[in-house]
């Protein structure tokens, strides 16, 4: 059962519980970002009233009380342009139809992955890339197509990310790393047993870690571990024509982390790009 609906069946409320329904109710599309601090301070409750109501509704706590807020607005996202993430078009779709779903598809995934993404999560990230001495991307297949874009990106930052598994040596790339590094794993089901020994071994190091997925039964956080959350309607382990939906929310969310990045010292990049654009259009740059 949806949020909504649970809210609205749910019987015996409180006064405080009440406020905090209304609440959720007119600003679903800020709960997946909000705090359960801020929830409080603006519906005059406390922390411990927010988490009683989400228990109340059948929710393990808070958390899981904002991932249904997510699914809730992916759920109305859907009914506007309802287009199967698994099989956006079929083959006897017009050329018309097929540009169609496929402009739906992406603007959806768009929209639910800047429903389920937390800024202060984004925040953190990119200052962790813009601390770190050096950085090394993990990704296969699709996301490592991601993790370039992300790379080329960053050169305009004067920022040169290293592609770990580029020449298949990641135990040589690994044992180089250091807590003045950062790494970002990028893995949609997160289920690559190499993985998950790496980041334990990273963990041990105390080395920053960023991980991009879309499987939330991923522990959070660490002190070092920072994982951002983006789940699409595909299928992780069944056919479909191509891993459209994931890649396009990864390429927003990473497209999102080079602007806040490049936000953080614009001046000086500006700068720098003036100057890099001015050395293109002379002949003295070979």
């Amino acid at each position: 059962m949806a949020l909504l609906e649970r809210l609205d069946q749910q019987p015996d409320l409180t006064d405080n519980e009440k406020r905090i329904k209304t609440y959720i109710e007119s600003h679903l599309t800020d709960i997946p970002a909000i705090t359960v601090e801020q929830l409080a301070a603006d519906t005059y409750t406390s922390h411990s009233a927010i988490v009683r109501l989400a228990k109340k509704l059948g929710y393990g706590g808070f958390r899981e009380l904002k991932l249904a807020a997510s699914d809730s607005l992916t759920q109305q996202l859907v009914s506007l342009g309802a287009v199967d993430a698994n099989f956006p078009f079929n083959p006897t779709d017009s050329v018309t139809t097929i540009a169609k779903n496929m402009a739906n598809l992406t603007s959806i995934a768009i929209k639910r992955a800047q429903a389920q993404i937390d800024p202060r999560q984004l925040e953190q990230a990119a200052q962790r890339l813009l601390d770190a001495k050096r950085l090394f991307f993990f990704g296969r297949g699709d996301s490592q197509i991601r993790a370039r874009s992300f790379q080329n990106k960053l050169i305009k930052l004067d920022i040169f990310p290293v592609i770990a598994e580029e020449y298949v040596d990641e135990k040589w790339v690994v044992s180089n790393i250091h807590k003045t590094d950062c790494v970002l794993f990028i893995s949609y089901g997160a289920n690559i047993p190499e993985y998950t020994q790496i980041m334990a071994f990273l963990e041990k190091k105390q080395v920053p870690t960023i991980l991009l997925t879309g499987n939330r039964q991923i522990k959070v956080c660490t002190k070092n571990k920072l994982t951002i959350v983006s789940t699409q309607d595909e299928n992780e382990n069944e056919s479909k024509i191509g891993t459209f939906a994931s890649q396009i929310a990864f390429e927003y969310i990473l497209d999102t982390l080079f602007s806040i990045m490049y936000g953080h010292a614009y001046t000086k990049d500006l700068l720098n790009q003036r100057q890099t654009q001015e050395l293109l259009n002379t002949d003295d740059l070979f």
